[in-house]
C-alpha cells in the first residue's frame, strides 16, 4: 500500500505571538512504526494534539487514507481509527479489563444489563486478534505497569484505531517490561497497525521504529529511515550542536569512587519486614552512587525509609557519623538530607504555583523576616537558582505547569539544592526529560557531588547509570546484591545482575 495511513500537509499552530508549529509535513504508512523525537518545546506536542483532533490547526490540513478529515474535533479522529496512548494512564483503575476496553460501549443483554459473558467473550476474542495476554476479569490498578499499557492498547484496538500515537509509553517500565511492550508493537505492525512512537529514550527509537522524524523549534527538520542515521547525529539534529556535545561529554568525565573518602551516610543491615531485608552500604562526600534494578526491587521503598517517609523494622543509619532513626522527612532535611522524588506533578512540585514559591518551597524559614516572607530573599534567591540551573524561561512568576518536563525537573532540583543538602537523593531524575536537558542535569550532578555533596540517585535508565555513577549499586527483589565501581563493569554484565535471583 502507498497510500499513507494518516498524513499532515503544512500543518502551523500559533499562539498569539508564539508560533508553535510550523509548516510541518508528517505521514506515516500501514505496518510502520516511526519515532517522532524532538527536546521539549519542539512541537511534538502540538502535532500530537493535531492528529488526535484535540486542537485546530491555524493551517494546514490532514488526510486519513487520502481523504481529508474535519480538523479539531476528537471524536471525528476516533472515528477514522487514530487513538494516543500517554504517558499517565487513561483508565479506571477500580474497573476490570474488560470494562475497561469497552468502557461505554459494553454489550447489552435482556432488561438493559451489561451482558458480562460476551463482554468477557469479546475481550479475549480480541486479545488472541492482537497477540496479548490479560485476564479479563481482573482489576486494572491491581495489574504491572506494563499490563496496564497494554490494556489501553486494547482499549483502541475495540475502537478500531489504525493510528497509534504513544506518547513517553516507557516513563516507568522496567528494562523486562519495556521489551514486552516493544514485542506487542511489534505484533501490531505486522497487522499493518501505523504507529507514532513518541521518546526521548533513543535506545528505544533505535529498538522498535522503522523510521524517525526529528523536531526542533516547531519544525519538522528531518525524516529518515532508523537504520540511516547515526545516533550522535540524531542528538545534535534535535538539540544543536552545542548541546549534543555537552551531551556526548557528560559520559567521558572521569568517575569518582569513594569521592573524598569521608562517610556522608553509613547505612547497616536496613530492613523493613515484607519489603527489603539487610542492606547495608556507605555513601562518600564527593561520589554520585547509583542503586538500580528492576521495578519492583524496592528501590524507592528504601529511599523512602532513609528520608524518614516510612519506618524501618531493623538495622540502623548514620549520618556524618551520627546514628539517626527519622521519624519523619523533616528530621531527615534537618539532617541536611534532601530528596528529590520520582513523579515531580504528584510528590515534587505545586504545578499551579510559580517557578519563584517552588523553588523556597523548602527553605521558607531561610526567606523569613521575623514571620513573613522577605519578598527581597525570596526574589534574590528565585534569580540566583534560575541563573545556575538555566531554567528557561526565566520567568519566576510563571506557574510550574507551564514549563517543559526538562525545566520542571530542574526547578524541583533547585528546590532541594536550595536547601544545601549534605545528601541528595534522586529518584529517577530524568524521566520524561529530553537528551539536552538530562546533559544540563547531569552536569548540575557533577557540580554537586565536585563541591563534596553526598549524591544518591535511583534509576532504572542503564544509560543513566553507566554514564553518571561513580558506583554502581544493584537491588533485585528487596536485597542489595552487589556494588562496583562504575568504571570496573560493563553493561552486559550489569544487566545480568539485575535480572539475577536475590
Amino acid at each position: 500500500m502507498t497510500t499513507p495511513l494518516i498524513r499532515g500537509r503544512g500543518l502551523g499552530r500559533i499562539y498569539g505571538a508564539l508560533t508553535a508549529l510550523a509548516d510541518a509535513d508528517f505521514e506515516v504508512m500501514p505496518g510502520e512504526v516511526r519515532g517522532l523525537v524532538g527536546s521539549n518545546g519542539a512541537g511534538k506536542s502540538t502535532l500530537v494534539k493535531i492528529l488526535t483532533g484535540a486542537v485546530e490547526p491555524t493551517s494546514g490540513t490532514v488526510e486519513i487514507m487520502g481523504e481529508p478529515v474535519k480538523l479539531g474535533d476528537p471524536s471525528e479522529m476516533i472515528r477514522r481509527g487514530v487513538a494516543c496512548i500517554y504517558q499517565h494512564s487513561n483508565l479506571a483503575p477500580a474497573m476490570s479489563v474488560m470494562d475497561n476496553v469497552f468502557l461505554g460501549r459494553q454489550p447489552v443483554g435482556r432488561f438493559g444489563r451489561i451482558d458480562k459473558k460476551k463482554l468477557e467473550a469479546d475481550t479475549r476474542a480480541l486479545m488472541a486478534k492482537h497477540g496479548m495476554a490479560i485476564d479479563p476479569l481482573a482489576t486494572v490498578g491491581n495489574l504491572p505497569t506494563v499490563k496496564q499499557k497494554e490494556v489501553e492498547i486494547l482499549k483502541a484496538l475495540a475502537l478500531e484505531a489504525r493510528v497509534l500515537l504513544m506518547d513517553e509509553p516507557t516513563g516507568w517500565l522496567s528494562a523486562a517490561d519495556v521489551a514486552r511492550l516493544h514485542q506487542t508493537i511489534r505484533t501490531l505492525r505486522a497487522s499493518g497497525v501505523a504507529i507514532v512512537y513518541i521518546s526521548h529514550m533513543l535506545d528505544e527509537i533505535f529498538s522498535v521504529c522503522d523510521t524517525v522524524t526529528v523536531m526542533r523549534d516547531g519544525r519538522v527538520i528531518a525524516e529518515c529511515g532508523i537504520a540511516e542515521v547515526r545516533r550522535a547525529r540524531l542528538v545534535e539534529l534535535m538539540v544543536g550542536e552545542k548541546l549534543a556535545r555537552d551531551s556526548a561529554a557528560a559520559a567521558s568525565v572521569a568517575r569518582r569512587p569513594g569521592g573524598t573518602g569521608e562517610i556522608r551516610l553509613a547505612v547497616r543491615d536496613l530492613s523493613k519486614k515484607g519489603v527489603f531485608r539487610d542492606i547495608s552500604f556507605d555513601l562518600h562526600a564527593g561520589e554520585i552512587l547509583c542503586l538500580t534494578g528492576l521495578i519492583g526491587s524496592k528501590r524507592t521503598e528504601l529511599m523512602r525509609v532513609i528520608f524518614g517517609a516510612d519506618r524501618a523494622d531493623g538495622g540502623s543509619m548514620t549520618v556524618a557519623g551520627q546514628t539517626v532513626d527519622f521519624h519523619s522527612p523533616g528530621a531527615a532535611m534537618a539532617a541536611g538530607i534532601g530528596f528529590v522524588p520520582e513523579d515531580r506533578h504528584r510528590d515534587g512540585l505545586m504545578l499551579g504555583l510559580s517557578m519563584t514559591d517552588n523553588l523556597i518551597m523548602s527553605t521558607i524559614p531561610q526567606v523569613c523576616r521575623s514571620i513573613f516572607l522577605d519578598r527581597s530573599r525570596v526574589a534574590a534567591t528565585a534569580k540566583r537558582l534560575v541563573a545556575d540551573l538555566a531554567i528557561q524561561p526565566p520567568d519566576v512568576n510563571k506557574p510550574a505547569r507551564l514549563f517543559s518536563g526538562g525545566n520542571q525537573q530542574k526547578i524541583l532540583v533547585g528546590k532541594w539544592l536550595n536547601l544545601g543538602p549534605k545528601i541528595l537523593i534522586l529518584d529517577e531524575p530524568t524521566v520524561g526529560v529530553d537528551v539536552g536537558a538530562k546533559a544540563e542535569i547531569y552536569g548540575i550532578l557533577r557540580a554537586q557531588r565536585d563541591a563534596g555533596a553526598a549524591i544518591l540517585v535511583v534509576s532504572s535508565d542503564l544509560e543513566e547509570v553507566t554514564t553518571v555513577a561513580d558506583r554502581i549499586a544493584v537491588m533485585v527483589s528487596g536485597r542489595m546484591v552487589g556494588i562496583h565501581d562504575a568504571d570496573a563493569i560493563d553493561r552486559s554484565r550489569l544487566i545480568e545482575e539485575i535480572g539475577g535471583v536475590a
